[in-house]
Formats: C-alpha cells, structure tokens, sequence
C-alpha cells in the first residue's frame, strides 16, 4: 500500500508539472492542442521516471499522471464550458504515459539480463 501511495504521489506531481511548465515551453496553456510534441515527449518522459521502482504499479502511474494534469486544471486554468472535451482528450494522451513505462521496463530487463541477474 506504501508503494502505490508513493508511486501515485510522485506520478500526481510529475501530471501537474507537465501543465505547469507548459506555457514557458510551447506558450500554450493547453499543450494537447499545440502542434508540439512538448505534450508527447512530457508524458513519456513522466511514465519512464516515475518507474524508479520495479514494483510501481502501472495503474497507479497512470492514475495519478492523469490526476495531476486535473487537480491542476480545475486550480490553474480558466475553466470553460469545453472543460469536458479537454479532459476526455487528456485523459487519452495520458495514455502515452504507459509507453514511458513500457520503455524504462524493457530497458530494465535487458540490463538484468546482461547482468545476468534473472
């Protein structure tokens, strides 16, 4: 339980610091309508860190990037009557979250083979 706490913590912060530093990066507010890749390389980047250790569950990465982008949302940005579209699409780009976390698991692998520690 400590280990989801924790994984969902840091996964919650690095969600709201992707929005956070996305007006000084791309001059967007809402990075998922910027024709960047600032929003795809953030929330790969988020899902590789976030796997420091092995036994982070997926889930709680994933919930706690997509959180973290709404918590800072619903505080820091003006809501509008499209509030509802920005976070289905969110929520859907947040799933590129899980190919960081695929990544640094593979990556993970192979260096335990080479060490071979299996």
């Amino acid at each position: 339980m400590r280990q989801f706490l924790l994984s969902l913590f840091v996964s919650t912060l690095l969600g709201a610091a992707i929005l956070f530093f996305s007006p000084y990066f791309i001059g967007e507010i809402e990075p998922w309508i910027s024709d960047s890749y600032y929003y795809t390389g953030a929330l790969v980047l988020a899902g590789f860190i976030v796997l420091v250790d092995r036994h982070a569950s997926y889930e709680s990465i994933f919930i706690g990037i997509v959180l973290g982008q709404a918590i800072y949302m619903f505080t820091f940005i003006p809501v509008d009557s499209l509030v509802g579209v920005a976070l289905v699409i969110m929520a859907f780009k947040s799933l590129l979250s899980c190919v960081g976390l695929l990544l640094k698991s593979a990556i993970s692998d192979v260096l335990h083979l080479i060490k071979g520690n299996t």
